[in-house]
């Protein structure tokens, strides 16, 4: 572990955080601006499924070997690359003309830009950081999910009512390819090392598949993911079509949403490791329980408000059960295993974002419009995954140093 000043480790931090806000403000761009694409291309429900999941397809399959080229390269390398590449894509996206198109934009952007950053990121904190405080820094690093959901909605609005969707990705775009220049000098280069040495092997894929806590915690985030995605995916639509809500109140809904998720991701980190050390297998239970019962009072309410109450709790358990969940790699791996299973963990739990919006979208066209049957999915999605978690193994703890 390498000692570093206070000033120059707040710094290293901020920059990775504001790398995850440009992560999840593409992930929150194509989800609020697809309801003015689908006007804009005349889509149906069952095409924006496909563009929404092919993403995660990507992701999925391109997540293990980029954490494998981490572990070669250096988390430092991983994470700016990745956030220049997310910028460039969103570039290319604003030049879109038809669903084809769309849909490959949005699988090479999942493949090559978002498949690197979030295995770089445990791999960076596992070196980085001292093992008593990865939990709450991961958490923090996945809270800004929820503060890409606070300043992105506004953005994205405003730049889609002043001119037009394709404009608003290139500015995005621009501003993404910036950040990642600023990560290149705030990430001193002593920083993110490589951990694999040139002519060596990392640990072996095999091996990482040996492991049962990473097939849990695989099936576990499988279903998390799908809850999640599917969910944030279809929300701006279910609001548009089910209340005929504007752009600008989609988008004050989509800040509301959005502080919710960063205030529950980051003091769930803090009060579970202050106040539940090593009970957090309890904790994912029962919020991804109170998640399921949110959720499944969604399809039983014709109210705009308790819609939106009902949503925000099921946002709120299922991000603290996703943060704590995905906190746990950093806990119960070493830094040479941790890139590796986490990248393992999260490429094969993520395709449950590629599953679900085409799902759900399905769904919606089957029942002519009505979202009841897909919150019904995301109700026991949700309820799956806090009992896969059950069966974890924390008895093994990682080193906290390099082995």
């Amino acid at each position: 572990m390498k000692t570093k000043p206070t000033s120059q480790n707040v710094l290293m931090l901020l920059a990775i955080f504001i790398g995850y806000t440009c992560i999840y403000l593409d992930k929150t761009a194509i989800s609020l601006s697809m309801v003015n694409i689908a006007e804009t291309l005349n889509m149906s429900a069952g095409d924006k499924g496909l563009i929404l999941s092919f993403f995660f397809l990507g992701y999925t399959i391109f997540q293990i070997p980029f954490s494998y080229l981490s572990n070669k390269i250096g988390s430092r390398k991983m994470l700016f690359l990745s956030i220049i590449m997310v910028g460039l894509f969103m570039v290319f996206f604003g030049f879109g003309a038809s669903v084809l198109y769309l849909i490959i934009i949005r699988l090479l952007t999942g493949s090559f830009a978002h498949s690197g950053y979030p295995s770089a990121v445990s791999t960076f904190i596992s070196q980085e950081i001292p093992l008593e405080k990865r939990g709450s820094v991961q958490s923090t690093m996945i809270a800004s999910s929820g503060f890409a959901g606070i300043i992105g909605p506004p953005i994205i609005a405003l730049f889609i009512n002043l001119t037009n969707w394709q404009t608003t990705y290139f500015i995005l775009g621009a501003f993404v390819i910036a950040v990642g220049v600023f990560m290149m000098v705030a990430i001193p280069k002593t920083a993110g090392m490589p951990i694999v040495a040139e002519g060596k092997k990392g640990l072996a894929f095999g091996d990482v598949l040996k492991d049962r806590n990473v097939w849990i915690m695989i099936l576990s985030a499988f279903f998390i993911n799908a809850s999640l995605y599917g969910l944030n995916s279809w929300l701006p639509s279910y609001l548009n079509e089910t209340f005929h809500l504007s752009m600008t109140m989609l988008s004050l809904v989509s800040v509301l949403i959005g502080f919710f998720t960063m205030a529950a991701a980051m003091a769930g980190g803090i009060i579970i490791n202050r106040f539940f050390l090593n009970k957090e297998k309890a904790v994912i239970f029962t919020v991804t329980l109170l998640g399921a019962v949110f959720v499944f009072l969604v399809s039983t309410t014709q109210s705009l408000v308790m819609s939106i109450i009902f949503l925000s709790g099921c946002i709120i358990c299922a991000s603290v059960g996703f943060s704590a969940l995905m906190s746990l790699p950093v806990k119960l791996f070493t830094p040479m295993e941790v890139s590796s299973k986490y990248a393992t963990i999260n490429a094969i739990g993520v395709s449950g974002g590629f599953f679900a919006p085409t799902i759900m979208g399905k769904m919606v066209e089957a029942s002519g419009g009505s979202y009841t049957s897909a919150f019904m999915f995301i109700s026991i999605t949700l309820l799956v995954s806090g009992v896969c978690v059950l069966v974890v193994n924390r008895q093994a703890k990682p080193a906290d140093s390099m082995a």
